[in-house]
């Protein structure tokens, strides 16, 4: 090749490089053990969130209708497509701009060579092919596919169009199958918005669909009456439940599924259990040198630090060591000896952590930065168990108020999150389990748009020659909290509530009481043991008003809509 040649092969190269970024995947998902043996790593590129936005950049709101195909409108589709459609209905979101409809989009998955990968297309109002982006890759080879250099060779193509692997598509090496079913489910969102949106068909259905949009208001501005769905799953080694207040099943559905979508991807995210997990990976690399980090952990590693400011080390997300030397992990207490102890102290400090940017190799215009994580110590390690599990309460709502939901209840193990109110009253009632009766109630408040977090020693603890060891062991001496039974924060995000929780409980009674005093937003109730009475109860003063103690002289206790307790 000639000088000029290669210079101007080099230019367009470059051209290329600019144009067509390579979208860089968070690894968010481990080895799994179900389908074929080919061990894989979920490549999660986008939250359903930031592919909505991606594909309606300039809209001031997104909303969405769910459309419900009745056997025959099934059938149609699948004799046109001439294959086999499995879903019994499409989520199909509408970016509005002005007031005015500028385009419509669904996500959807399709298998590749053998497991499914999620994807959104989004379709103009001529009926062409505006964007396509993937949110979860799940093979262990064909990550390609999501490059925007190859997604680009879809925009413009409708429904008239052929849409062929190596005629009208250029496949990719190791990605075979899942280009060939992108090519399907593509011709699968044309056929649906053209058929229920673009036709002019089916403009009856729409308008009443158009009665659902947020699931929670019709066409004429009137309330629609909401019905309860609830669902749990595990996750996190705990129960997460989601109570919500929906038009339909259908929107119901598609929440839950978002939702619980969510809390897996922040499990393979923040998880110390699983050996694949971002966390794990990163609690092994920054033992020995700054490693990268992925930018959500990051921020919540960060939120982290500041917390253990706030409580002066009460709160510390290094814990994990002392919590397996005293048992807690395998679920079989122990009493660690002194010298043991004193060993595993010198690890546990959130001060080990260092946390700093370093700037990386782009072509792009501004500097590209990343966060690296550091151990001073190399035997110090992560556990997010203390605020892992209010960060995803307060992503599930983030996923809830996407979908339109105006009232819902979440609570994953003691962290809770109400927003609206059930229908018909004007708040939420909330109890607050006894810490030492597991069917009775200590009292009840009633609470709005907050976010409620109980740490106690309800569920995990031990007893050796009947003294009793909790789970919640103070990071700066290495032994067990004693005295203090339970600690509930109130406050606006789970986040801080499960942080707020743990530290104030380490804190103790005079020292906890007093930073919820000095918080703003925060309230709090401590249970702690007193010599005289067995169990005492403390509420700040913002608290005193909402919470109602039961007793036996109460004539009427409360019904609670979500029972609390410490875990």
């Amino acid at each position: 090749m000639g000088t000029k040649n290669a210079s101007v092969y080099s230019i367009i190269i470059l051209i290329l490089a600019l144009v067509f970024e390579i979208t860089t995947p968070s690894y968010a998902q481990t080895d799994t053990d179900d389908g074929p043996k080919d061990n894989y790593i979920s490549q999660v590129y986008l939250t359903e969130e930031q592919a909505l936005h991606e594909v309606f950049p300039h809209c001031d709101k997104i909303l969405f209708n769910v459309v419900p195909l009745t056997k025959e409108e099934k059938s149609q589709l699948q004799n046109k497509l001439r294959r086999k459609i499995y879903e019994d209905f499409f989520v199909v979101y509408m970016g509005i701009k002005s007031g005015e409809v500028t385009g419509y989009a669904i996500i959807t998955e399709e298998i590749g060579k053998f497991h499914p990968y999620t994807f959104i297309v989004s379709v103009d109002l001529k009926g062409k092919i505006d964007k396509i982006a993937i949110l979860v890759y799940r093979e262990s080879r064909g990550s390609d596919i999501a490059k925007k250099r190859f997604l680009y060779q879809f925009k413009g193509k409708s429904l008239k169009n052929k849409i062929r692997i190596n005629r009208d598509i250029i496949n990719i090496s190791g990605a075979t199958m899942s280009v060939v079913t992108m090519c399907k489910g593509v011709k699968k969102i044309l056929a649906v918005i053209d058929e229920f949106y673009l036709s002019g068909k089916n403009t009856d259905k729409i308008a009443s669909l158009e009665k659902i949009k947020y699931g929670y208001e019709d066409g004429t501005g009137q309330k629609q009456e909401l019905k309860l769905f609830k669902k749990a799953s595990l996750s996190m080694g705990t129960l997460f439940e989601a109570t919500i207040y929906a038009a339909d099943k259908y929107v119901a559905e598609k929440t839950f599924n978002d939702v619980f979508q969510e809390i897996n991807r922040l499990d393979y995210l923040m998880s110390n259990y699983k050996k694949k997990s971002v966390l794990s990976e990163l609690n092994n690399d920054a033992s020995t040198e700054p490693a990268d980090c992925n930018k959500e952990l990051a921020s919540v590693i960060e939120q982290s630090l500041q917390y253990s400011e706030i409580t002066d080390g009460a709160f510390d997300i290094t814990i994990g060591p002392l919590m397996k030397k005293w048992g807690f992990f395998k679920k079989k207490g122990r009493i660690p000896g002194k010298e043991e102890l004193a060993s595993t102290l010198e690890s546990v400090s959130y001060k080990n952590i260092i946390i700093e940017e370093k700037a990386i190799k782009s072509l792009a215009k501004n500097p590209v930065t990343v966060k690296t994580v550091f151990f001073k110590n190399p035997d110090t390690r992560i556990d997010l168990g203390g605020i892992g599990k209010g960060y995803a309460v307060d992503r599930a709502v983030s996923v809830l108020k996407l979908n339109g939901i105006s009232s819902a209840l979440i609570n994953f193990a003691g962290n809770i999150y109400t927003f609206g109110t059930p229908p018909g009253k004007d708040s939420w009632v909330i109890g607050l389990q006894h810490p030492r009766k597991s069917k009775g109630l200590l009292g009840t408040f009633e609470i709005k748009d907050k976010a409620v977090s109980t740490s106690g020693d309800y569920e995990k603890f031990f007893t050796i020659e009947g003294k009793r060891y909790s789970h919640i062991i103070d990071p700066r001496t290495g032994h067990p909290v004693k005295g203090i039974v339970s600690v509930t924060i109130v406050t606006g995000n789970a986040t801080r509530a499960d942080a707020l929780s743990t530290g104030v409980f380490v804190l103790g009674l005079e020292k906890g009481m007093g930073l919820i005093e000095q918080l703003p937003d925060v309230e709090g109730i401590i249970v702690y043991e007193d010599t005289d009475s067995g169990l005492s109860t403390k509420a700040s003063s913002g608290m005193q008003a909402l919470f109602k103690e039961n007793n036996e002289n109460s004539q009427k206790e409360t019904t609670p809509d979500m029972i609390m307790s410490g875990s």
